[in-house]
């Protein structure tokens, strides 16, 4: 029998558990740095973070826009209500405003047609990005949102906490937006008991998220 968090834990992963206990340094420590660099590459990113949690990483995510001014604190972000609920609580807390799409029951993923639809309803102004959830391994139509997300000048922010190794047309997701997080919970196929990750292309994201994720979470100001 499988149950959820089934942590089962070999003579390799004892001896390396004994070796950073024996280092006195529990974190940021060499392995920290050699996952980071080893798990961008296979995702096929340049750069990874590791954070505290998944819920950390998409905090830390969403704020490095804000703080890059790539987008704007109080903006609206599109996503879905069928997820974990830290997708809806770290846009909330990064002082954004979540705006909520129907799924298809199929895929449980975010319907690409009624991403637009809403922006039509709605208007276009505020909206600033759409942060799809590839729920359980299931991938998004990544083309379809990045199409909508060019025509009204939108970033992507992919929520691949489920997602580890899912693939879209040959790529891994977490590779067709300008970041991605991901979560090593109990609960999700790749884990490590807590840890998040985000990935990303862009340097200046990920140094401003590397402070944030070693320090106290604040919001910014303007």
């Amino acid at each position: 029998m499988i149950t959820v968090g089934n942590f089962r834990i070999g003579d390799e992963e004892r001896k390396i558990i004994n070796e950073v206990l024996a280092s006195g340094r529990i974190s940021e420590g060499k392995f920290v740095k050699r996952f980071e660099r080893e798990f961008a590459k296979k995702v096929g990113r340049k750069y990874c973070c590791v954070l505290s949690s998944g819920t950390s990483a998409l905090i830390a995510g969403l704020l490095s826009l804000i703080y890059s001014g790539r987008i704007k604190k109080g903006s609206k972000v599109i996503t879905t209500p069928v997820t974990y609920i830290a997708t809806s609580n770290a846009i909330v807390i990064a002082g954004l405003k979540p705006y909520y799409v129907d799924i298809d029951r199929d895929t449980f993923c975010i319907i690409p047609e009624k991403i637009e639809e809403l922006i039509k309803e709605e208007g276009e102004d505020d909206f600033s990005l759409i942060l799809p959830v590839h729920l359980m391994g299931y991938p998004c139509d990544m083309d379809e949102i990045n199409n909508i997300a060019k025509k009204y000048n939108l970033l992507v922010f992919e929520d691949a906490a489920q997602a580890h190794n899912t693939k879209y047309k040959g790529k891994n997701v977490g590779t067709f937006s300008i970041m991605a997080d991901y979560s090593f919970y109990i609960a999700h196929n790749i884990q490590v008991g807590e840890m998040g990750a985000v990935v990303s292309d862009d340097v200046k994201l990920i140094n401003l998220i590397r402070p944030v994720s070693y320090t106290h979470l604040t919001l910014p100001t303007n």
